[in-house]
């Protein structure tokens, strides 16, 4: 890789870094070729990227960034970064959710709203629920009070109804 190439690769993950909501950083040691295409696959689904970097690079392009500490988790083994533009937390969900299969696959921390994240912390973000489900549970709690008053007006209208056909049967038989 030159110079030129590799400058510009730090610029490009640098952009990449400040523009994700969430950034997870993976040691992929022993990962073989088939199960990293399976990762791919299933990020690529959600939107999700992973690219693998080099240690040195990846260091250089959080070099002067708000989340510079995240560089720490980038020492000693192999390093894929999962990117999630949408949503950190199901970027997580899917790493996380792949870890269950992949006994090889390592969290070394991430990257959360401009601040550094341990292991333990992007897991934490992996049990959360997504942007989705969680504007589904808003809609659902502002759907309510209207679902209960619905129930309500309905529910004495439902037994006068049935007090009136009660008697017009009575009256008939």
């Amino acid at each position: 890789m030159s110079r030129e190439s590799k400058e510009q690769f730090v610029q490009q993950m640098r952009q990449d870094v400040e523009r994700a909501a969430g950034v997870l950083f993976l040691d992929y040691t022993g990962l073989t070729v088939l199960q990293a295409d399976v990762l791919r696959k299933k990020l690529r689904d959600a939107e999700v990227v992973y690219k693998v970097v080099k240690n040195t690079l990846m260091t250089r392009a959080l070099e002067g960034t708000a989340f510079e500490s995240a560089a720490k988790c980038l020492k000693g083994t192999p390093t894929g970064v999962v990117l999630g533009f949408e949503d950190p937390v199901s970027a997580a969900k899917l790493t996380f959710e792949y870890l269950k299969e992949c006994e090889q696959l390592k969290v070394k921390g991430g990257v959360v709203d401009k601040k550094a994240i341990s292991p333990k912390e992007a897991e934490a973000l992996s049990k959360m629920p997504s942007k989705t489900e969680m504007q589904a549970m808003i809609v659902s709690q502002a759907l309510s009070p209207g679902r209960n008053l619905a129930g309500q007006l309905k529910n004495p209208a439902g037994r006068i109804v049935g007090a009136v056909e009660a008697l017009v049967k009575k009256l008939e038989a």
